[in-house]
Parts: C-alpha cells; structure tokens; sequence
C-alpha cells in the first residue's frame, strides 16, 4: 500500500479531513518493488496522517483487492509481533485460526454489497498464540464502484473477553449445562405421573364429598350439574362404606395427578419458549460473536 493511497482512501472516508505530506520513493531492486514514505508531515493539520494512521491506538490493516495485506500501522504490527515484511502481500487468513476463516470470508464477500461489517473473533500472532478482537471492515472507496479492497479496523478486546468468561463460567455455562437434566427431570417425572393416572383410571373413581348424616349414615355429594346437586345415599355398611371412601379418595388423587401433569407440561412449554426467546437473541448478535461465550 502506497502511503499516497492511503492517505486518500482516508480522505475519501472523511471529507472533514485535509493532510498536507510529501514522499520519497524507494526501490527495492531485488524485488523490483517500489514503496512510497512519508518524509514530512505537517504536524499543525487538526488530524494529520501520523496522528490518525500511525500512531493510531487502534490497529488498522489495509487489503488489496486480492485480499491480501498491503499495510499495517505500527500498533497492530506490535501486537501481532511480526516484522512489515513477513506480512506485506501475505493472505488476510494468515492472521486468523482455521475455523474463522469461513466467517472472515463471510464477512469480505458481504462487504462487496453492505460496505461495512462488523465481528469479532481471535487474531492469530506470528508466534502462533492469539488475542481476541472487534474486527470493523469498510470497503476502499472507488469512483467506478469496481472492488479494490478494505480498510480493517481492529481492537484489542482480550481484557473484555477475559472478564466476560469470569462472569460467565459461574454462570451462563453452568446454567446451561443444567438444562438438558431439569428437562430430563421434566420428562421423567410427566412420565410416572402418566402411568399413575393410567392405573387410577382402571380402577372406580368418585368425584364427590363425604358427607355424614347424623354422624352415622354415609352421602355422597357430587358437584353441582345443570344447577342441581346430586347426592347419593352410602349407608351405614362397613364394606360399602369403605369401599365409598377409598373410590373418594382415588378420585381425589386422579384429580391431583391431572393438575401435576399439566404443571408439568406448562414447565416444558414455559422452558422452550424461553429458550427459543435466548437462541434467537443469539442470532441477532453479530457473527463471531457467540464464540465469545465459550
């Protein structure tokens, strides 16, 4: 990337912006390569070359139309630890890890049609390690709308990261991981409910209140029906009697049984509609942006 372009590139981002620079040429003859310097910056311009590029705190990366690094400003050159030339002309997916490279391709490929995107994934290091980091792209202006590249803008959010996992390993991870078993629980417990309410119904249930008249002669009465209360008439025998009251109390239970399965069917209703609600929150988050949460 010639210095001259850049400079360019960054005036067409910004009309407020007006640098006033000069350049000597230096060829490399070995590799026939020509590269522009800056060799005077006039320092009293309100945002200058050297203040916004290179000594910016952000780390910013320039690609050519082919992908491939044609700068990088001396902050993101440290932080990645290599030297300008292990990097000019190398490949974009160089710095990042094998399984991102899908989402970096993504995000190049869309921004030939949006102009801007936005994620945020690990940056490889020269010595293999990585940090992660907010990777902002913006598409290199051009007059004949052809593609001649992007302009990568990209933060540290290592420290972030950091501070999102001690809060989330306690919490989120652990929540989560509790889930498949609470549903299992669920399951298993709807379940044995069922087959207790299968083996009420093979029995004789009554839905009705003992009632004793005189202390000594056995009523049932059953809800009202069509405005009218219904009784019927037990007696005083002890088979019978007991045969009553343990039919009441079978109904009783039936009745209690019903109401736990359907407790238990709103718990699982309630949980997928809270879930569905968290995926879908995750969706709408920017791409790369769920792996922060491993």
């Amino acid at each position: 990337m010639k210095a001259r372009d850049l400079i360019s590139i960054l005036e067409n981002c910004d009309g407020d912006m007006d640098i006033s620079v000069s350049f000597s040429e230096e060829s490399n003859q070995e590799d026939m390569v020509s590269t522009l310097h800056i060799t005077s910056c006039n320092v009293e311009q309100t945002r200058c070359y050297q203040n916004l590029v290179e000594l910016s705190p952000e780390g910013l990366l320039v690609l050519n139309a082919s992908d491939n690094i044609s700068y990088v400003n001396p902050t993101l050159l440290k932080k990645l630890g290599g030297v300008e030339s292990n990097l000019f002309l190398s490949s974009i997916y160089s710095l990042v890890r094998t399984e991102d490279a899908g989402l970096l391709k993504r995000l190049i490929d869309n921004l030939k049609i949006s102009n801007t995107q936005q994620a945020s994934f690990p940056i490889l290091k020269m010595s293999g390690d990585c940090f992660w980091a907010r990777v902002s792209l913006a598409i290199i202006p051009s007059d004949d709308k052809q593609y001649r590249g992007a302009i990568l803008t990209i933060t540290d959010t290592s420290d972030m990261q950091q501070l999102l996992a001690a809060n989330t390993d306690d919490s989120l991870d652990s929540k989560v991981e509790l889930i498949p078993n609470h549903i299992d629980q669920l399951k298993q417990k709807k379940v044995s409910k069922l087959e207790e309410k299968m083996a009420l119904e093979s029995t004789n249930l009554i839905f009705a209140t003992p009632y004793w008249h005189q202390e000594k002669y056995l009523y049932l009465i059953y809800p009202k029906k069509n405005n009218q209360r219904q009784r019927e008439y037990v007696g005083t025998k002890k088979a019978k009697v007991e045969q009553a009251l343990n039919s009441v109390k079978r109904g009783k239970r039936y009745t209690h049984v019903c109401k736990e399965i359907d407790d238990i069917n709103q718990q699982l209703r309630t949980a997928t509609f809270k879930l569905d609600s968290f995926l879908w929150e995750l969706a709408k988050m920017p791409p790369g942006f769920q792996d922060s949460l491993n």
